[in-house]
């Protein structure tokens, strides 16, 4: 058993832990942003109104699609609303040119609609879903509702502009909360087959089973209730019935499994508005180089100050950087993800920790000058050995071995050169031990002991002999001998343990063993009877 050096975990293990984990996806981020938008969810404005096509209106009108009269009808109804979000794909026209050219009409007539188109897979590309030039050209404009799929199967992202070659359209969102779309046209070119994004944002939470105020689309159509509220207001006509499918899985509502697109478009909306839809932060490269930073700062100051208490440390600074992300998101609308890091952190501080309360442990049971088990050691797992034997009926065997003349060593060589001796000496005596159950230790001054398990008499004194070998191949010179090189005697014991033996009976009959090799000249080993 030779010195230990403190065991922790290498520096570079944590950054690279960060590192990798940063640029993979992570459920457990996506937990943490899940948690951290409930907690600063926003109620739905009543400034947002939704024209639901719902249950109510499929009974009265029929199953739909419904002829695009009625559509049209909707919309000359809201004339006075600020903006209007015709929430449908229409990519493709019906089976009545007329009812299609009403609702062009309509659109005209209205002059603030905005038509969605979407991104569809074909041949494992995304391609643009786009509205029927003649309905593109009656609206006010043309935006792209790109809401892609996280990792869970779950919707938490969306995009200012995206397009295919390019981010051509602006977000649907984004032209019905009022913000300058890029000027792009149905006739802008494609640049190649790769779907482009730009300007990524998180969904925004809403608050409590309150949504948005809403109106059933056959009352709008009848005139039924206060349709002149809605003057001045961000209207947005979209299927709410569950027959539709329009239903997708998202954080935004704890209250609901699913949650309607057109619900996901108007507290989109809501937010672009108020200014306050987070952000990621921007380039790829980005989260892993600030992740990085935090954690050499906390490798840092562990290192510096407090080592000592590492897992307090390391709980107030993953609670300081937890406050940190919500400031960041209520002050700059910046999300940082945060929860791989400090989950890291606290785990590798932890295991640090132990680590080094192990190498403690250690020390407390080893010889400082020898490395081998000192004698609080030896004595615990004599106790243990003792108890075993006895239960098992096998044999225990101990050395006690004492270095030959060595107080005169000390005072011919010198301290510094008995202590050298006694360390070459320590390195014979630990190769002597078979197996981790035997132990090799430092009992006194210039006194080994070897505990054998299960060693019988002869096998006991075959490594009492090769001990003596390998002690006489290393030629130590000491003048102050009679053999003129350092030499010990062993004291040999090997016997089944009685029930009434003792670590202190069994110690005595190999000590006095030891005292019979002296006895006889030194240089030897002795057997107890």
């Amino acid at each position: 058993m030779r010195p230990h050096t403190p065991k922790r975990l290498p520096a570079f293990i944590l950054p690279a832990l960060v590192l990798l984990v940063s640029l993979l996806p992570n459920r457990l981020d996506l937990w943490f942003q899940d948690r951290l938008g409930q907690l600063l969810a926003q109620a739905a404005s009543d400034d947002i109104v939704i024209v639901a096509i719902d249950e109510k209106s499929l009974a009265e009108l029929g199953r739909w699609p419904w002829p695009r009269e009625l559509l049209a009808g909707a919309i000359d109804k809201l004339g006075n609303a600020r903006a209007v979000g015709l929430d449908l794909v229409l990519a493709e026209p019906s089976a009545n040119p007329e009812s299609d050219q009403a609702l062009v009409d309509a659109l005209r007539r209205n002059g603030k609609v905005f038509l969605p188109a979407v991104p569809e897979v074909s041949n494992n590309q995304l391609v643009e879903t786009l509205p029927l030039r003649m309905f593109a050209d009656a609206a006010k404009g043309i935006g792209m509702m790109d809401y892609p799929l996280d990792q869970d199967g779950l919707i938490r992202r969306t995009y200012l502009a995206s397009g295919l070659g390019q981010p051509r359209w602006p977000a649907f969102t984004a032209l019905l909360a009022g913000l300058p779309p890029p000027v792009m046209a149905l006739d802008t070119p494609v640049l190649n087959n790769r779907w482009q994004r730009r300007d990524e944002r998180l969904l925004p939470h809403l608050d409590g089973e309150l949504g948005f105020p809403s109106l059933s689309f056959v009352d709008i159509l009848n005139h039924n209730g206060n349709i002149e509220a809605l003057a001045g207001k961000t209207v947005l006509i979209g299927a709410t019935a569950s027959g539709l499918g329009d239903s997708h899985l998202t954080p935004m509502q704890t209250d609901w499994p699913a949650t309607n697109g057109v619900v996901i478009n108007a507290a989109t909306t809501q937010a672009l508005q108020s200014q306050s839809l987070v952000r990621p932060l921007g380039a790829a490269y980005l989260p892993p180089l600030l992740l990085l930073g935090l954690t050499l700062l906390w490798q840092c100051l562990l290192r510096r100050r407090y080592r000592e208490k590492s897992i307090q440390a390391a709980a107030i600074y993953s609670a300081a950087l937890l406050a940190g992300a919500v400031l960041l998101l209520q002050l700059q609308q910046l999300y940082l993800p945060l929860a791989s890091l400090i989950t890291l952190l606290m785990l590798a501080t932890v295991t640090d920790y132990f680590l080094q309360q192990s190498h403690f442990k250690r020390l407390a049971l080893t010889d400082k000058l020898t490395g081998l088990a000192n004698r609080h050691h030896f004595d615990d797992r004599f106790i243990f050995t003792l108890q075993q034997a006895q239960l098992t009926r096998k044999p225990l065997a101990l050395l006690i071995i004492d270095v030959d003349y060595f107080k005169r060593y000390n005072d011919h060589y010198g301290h510094a050169a008995g202590d050298d001796v006694l360390k070459k000496i320590a390195t014979v005596v630990e190769k002597a031990v078979r197996n981790s159950h035997d132990l090799a230790a430092r009992i006194g001054g210039e006194e080994f002991a070897i505990l054998l398990p299960g060693a019988t008499p002869e096998q006991a004194l075959d490594i009492a002999a090769t001990l003596r070998q390998q002690l006489l191949l290393l030629q130590i010179p000491h003048q102050q001998s009679p053999v003129g090189r350092a030499s010990c005697s062993i004291g040999v014991l090997s016997q089944v343990p009685q029930a009434d033996d003792t670590m202190r009976s069994l110690f005595e009959k190999a000590d006095k063993a030891l005292y019979a090799a002296k006895h006889n000249g030194r240089d030897r080993a002795e057997i107890a009877n």
